[in-house]
């Protein structure tokens, strides 16, 4: 008898289980003009590019993307459902859209909360309870006037919160902000900018300001080359262009009735750096985290990443590929990792490298080491003024870490779990990062060449003074690191010769790097 209840107990569990996910659709969304819609997730609407919808927030559960309800729709799943972000990884403007709209479907949650996240002016974030249908798809249009005190003007995440019945499972669809339509008489609004012929990425009808990012070095001021509106009867008074890098180009645009008037800047910046060294280390010495340009086989595969990227940029402008992870540590962290107890025994490593790339206003770089020993323990090691390493600006600089450094913490080499690019918050700047990978040893710095100037340094070895001198061209930088990658010396002589001052440091070996106007160049230098 009892082995018949538990069979019955088996099978109703089992028909809830089947029964809590949704086999309908929710009803398709209305046709609306695509300026009057920002799409965060949906079949309807051309969706904005979003970064990730599972970042690691320490969420209970996670998000499937891919979720069929039977017809083949798409939704969002949100299983074992606590809260969930979604990370945009750049800003939208909303404040001229007047609802967000959600359509969410669930079984056994009684309250869920939504909240965009905004980091331009006003509030930060103001949870709303979303109306819900037990057993149904329910359809929301949430004002704008129900997240009290926000503006919208810079939104780059959203915020889901269960109460009550935690966790729970939710299914979420058609994800977007609206308006009510515009004439278009009274339309000024632009639905593409060209830059010297291609297109901005990102764009975004509810924008009216935007970044475009160069290559550190540029000199030749890009154009706007065409500008569409969205009505054909709106007219383009002017277009200003850029004078200089930095400096911005300003376009604007006038209703057919005169009743709006938008104005349009592309700010343009030269952050881009050049792509990274190629790494030296021998293959069968690596097990490489992140990085296209080392030709390692040996390759930890992650199940997942949390925080986001601003970027990945592909650095190499020929038909090779040399990307980077570029990070906006004023405003998040990257990190990726493996499920839970599932753990990479490393101790065959000494070291954990990586090069980064930090801009001038960078505080703080803290690399974190994740370990899963049944609890999940974070071990860092911090760039900055104050921390393990100095920062170096504005050049690539390779970081090789003995892996005893974080033992000495309580790091265990055989539980290796996430790691984790970020800083403590409140730290502006934008890094750059690239070959990421634990090696059996230290890694030095890798090599750019230079072109059409030629470098030598003098005597070498030295007691006391290296001399660097170019075959004419001004040498901008010059930058000495330690077999660690700590910074240990900076000359900006804006001259065809500088002298090292060699006679504080310690014996052994170092690495200078040399900045022209042509290029890079680094290599050895041996203090006796």
């Amino acid at each position: 008898m009892m082995k018949k209840i538990t069979f019955l107990l088996i099978m109703t569990l089992s028909c809830q289980f089947i029964f809590a996910q949704p086999t309908t659709d929710p009803v398709t969304p209305p046709d609306r003009n695509p300026n009057d819609v920002v799409s965060i997730y949906g079949d309807t609407y051309a969706n904005i590019a979003v970064g990730n919808f599972n970042p690691y927030w320490g969420q209970s559960g996670s998000v499937d993307t891919q979720f069929e309800t039977g017809s083949g729709n798409l939704v969002l799943a949100y299983t074992n459902f606590n809260y969930q972000g979604t990370e945009f990884g750049f800003s939208v403007n909303c404040a001229n859209m007047e609802y967000l709209h959600i359509d969410i479907y669930t079984e056994d949650a009684t309250v869920v909360k939504v909240s965009p996240i905004n980091n331009g002016t006003g509030l930060s974030e103001i949870l709303v309870n979303v109306p819900l249908i037990t057993s149904g798809w329910s359809s929301v249009d949430l004002p704008i006037g129900d997240f009290t005190g926000m503006t919208w003007d810079s939104v780059f995440q959203l915020k889901f919160a269960a109460e009550g019945v935690v966790p729970c499972n939710i299914y979420l669809d058609n994800i977007y902000f609206w308006k009510s339509p515009v004439s278009s008489a009274a339309d000024a609004t632009v639905t593409s900018i060209e830059v010297e012929g291609t297109p901005l990425t990102n764009f975004s009808t509810a924008s009216i300001n935007y970044t475009h990012h160069l290559v550190i070095g540029t000199t030749s001021v890009p154009q706007i080359t065409n500008v569409v509106t969205t009505s054909s009867t709106a007219s383009i008074t002017s277009i200003t262009q850029a004078s200089a890098i930095p400096g911005d180009a300003v376009i604007v645009v006038t209703s057919e009735d005169l009743s709006d008037t938008k104005t349009y800047t592309v700010s343009f910046v030269a952050d881009i750096p050049t792509p990274c060294p190629t790494p030296n280390t021998p293959d069968n010495e690596v097990l490489s985290i992140y990085g296209d340009t080392g030709g390692f086989t040996n390759i930890w595969t992650s199940d997942y990443s949390f925080g986001g990227l601003s970027d990945e940029p592909d650095l190499d402008p020929t038909a090779d590929v040399n990307k980077a992870m570029k990070i906006d540590l004023d405003v998040t962290i990257y990190g990726e990792g493996t499920l839970s107890g599932v753990v990479t025994d490393v101790t065959q490593y000494d070291y954990i490298n990586f090069d980064y790339f930090a801009s001038a206003n960078t505080d703080q770089i803290q690399f974190t080491l994740i370990e899963d020993d049944g609890g999940v323990a974070e071990y860092y090691y911090e760039l900055s003024a104050t921390g393990s390493a100095p920062l170096a600006f504005e050049t690539w600089t390779t970081i090789s870490i003995p892996l005893s450094y974080f033992e000495n913490l309580g790091f265990s080499k055989d539980k290796f779990f996430q790691y984790k690019i970020g800083s403590l918050g409140g730290m502006v700047g934008i890094a750059y990062f690239d070959n990421v990978y634990f090696s059996v040893n230290q890694t030095v710095m890798g090599v750019d060449e230079v072109t059409d100037v030629t470098l030598k340094a003098y005597p070498n070895p030295t007691v006391d003074q290296w001399t660097i001198e170019s075959s004419g061209e001004k040498i901008i930088t010059t930058l000495v690191f330690d077999v660690s990658g700590n910074k240990v010396l900076t000359v900006s002589p804006n001259a065809s010769k500088v002298k090292l001052n060699a006679l504080g440091l310690a014996k052994g070996l170092y690495f200078v790097h040399i900045k022209t106007v042509s290029g890079e160049q680094t290599f050895k230098l041996i203090k006796n």
